[in-house]
């Protein structure tokens, strides 16, 4: 099974722009739809690779682009890892 990070964002703008810092950050970012586990939050999440989250953390607060949750991804299992 494959295993991935989803960062997930107060609202769509927020998203896009975690998307644009991302890719300018040169990570492997995609978007996807909100898994249905967590559809009281905005409608997309983005998703990444395990191995680039602190990375993409990093990115995210240079450029000012608050998140709400980081959760792993494993499957259908998601484990929440930080956030509100």
């Amino acid at each position: 099974m494959t295993e991935e990070i989803l960062f997930t964002f107060p609202n769509t703008r927020r998203a896009i722009a975690g998307e644009k810092a991302l890719e300018a950050a040169g990570l492997s970012v995609s978007v996807m739809p909100m898994p249905e586990a967590l559809s009281d939050q905005c409608g997309i999440v983005l998703r990444l690779p395990p191995t680039q989250m602190e990375a993409a953390r990093a990115a995210l607060d240079a450029a000012g682009v608050e998140m709400r949750c980081v959760y792993r991804k494993q499957g259908d299992e998601l484990v929440w890892l930080s956030g509100t």
